[in-house]
């Protein structure tokens, strides 16, 4: 089983220049804050929303993804 990165499903909502909300994500609200928290810290989304960095995590996480993907395609073969 596969969870999705709280950080990245957060942060691809911003990027779709929607406001983030803890039942959207489906997280506890402690949780959220937290994770809303380590964004800012991170300097991965600030009052103007997403900045280059949050856009380099983003792309970051994808490519992690696609390449998963293609080892888990050639596990299978």
């Amino acid at each position: 089983m596969t969870s999705i990165d709280p950080v990245y499903e957060i942060l691809k909502v911003m990027e779709q220049e929607q406001r983030p909300e803890f039942r959207q994500i489906g997280m506890d609200p402690r949780d959220f804050r937290t994770v809303l928290k380590h964004i800012h810290e991170a300097g991965y989304a600030d009052a103007g929303g997403l900045t280059p960095a949050g856009q380099k995590y983003i792309q970051a996480y994808e490519r992690r993804l696609r390449s998963n993907s293609h080892v888990s395609r050639r596990d299978l073969a």
